[in-house]
């Protein structure tokens, strides 16, 4: 009986050591070639299958040139013919002086409008000692320069530029557009060049 007893305690152990290992094996990771185990792993399998949530009135990414999100700051406002544009960034160039030309002041105002890029250049300057403002535009309406009747004005404080000019069609010289304009200006400035 003892010995019955010893080979049935016997067996015992080795069925319990053998379940006990075989729910090791069973955690281990399966061949590449085994089908998938429907354990904990098949909640993940299936929302991966899972149709995207519908984002329609999700917050919108972020526009370049924003933080977060946040709507760009205005620093200045640009009318074309009575179109007006944003200008959410103004750069104070360091002001050319060559000798001939002696700028006091150089800006480039840039915004965004339908997905495009528009700029504003102003200078206030004299050349070769007379009084010679100039303006440049770049916008939906193409490229424009060569100012006719430029009148513009830096604020006492020098916070503020605006002004008012006729500019032409920088390839035909054909076309004319009426610009006038508000800019913020910088404190400090920066090399443009």
């Amino acid at each position: 009986m003892r010995k019955r007893l010893s080979a049935l305690l016997g067996t015992s152990i080795a069925l319990l050591l053998a379940t006990g290992c075989g729910g090791a094996i069973a955690e281990a990771d399966p061949p590449e070639d085994a089908a998938p185990r429907s354990s904990a792993a098949a909640p993940e399998a299936e929302a991966d299958d899972a149709p995207e949530p519908d984002r329609s009135d999700a917050t919108p990414e972020p526009v370049e040139g924003s933080e977060q999100g946040a709507p760009a700051t205005v620093r200045g406002v640009v009318r074309v013919d009575g179109v007006g544009y944003d200008i959410t960034e103004v750069r104070r160039c360091e002001p050319l002086d060559d000798g001939t030309v002696d700028r006091e002041l150089e800006l480039q105002g840039l915004g965004e409008h339908e997905g495009g890029r528009v700029q504003i250049d102003v200078y206030v300057q004299t050349v070769a000692g007379v009084p010679s403002d100039d303006i440049a535009w770049s916008g939906p309406e193409g490229v424009f320069g060569n100012p006719e009747d430029t009148d513009v004005v830096l604020d006492a404080d020098g916070a503020e530029v605006r002004g008012t000019t006729t500019l032409m069609d920088a390839m035909t010289h054909e076309e004319t557009v009426a610009v006038d304009f508000e800019l913020e200006v910088p404190a400090e400035n920066v090399d443009c060049r």
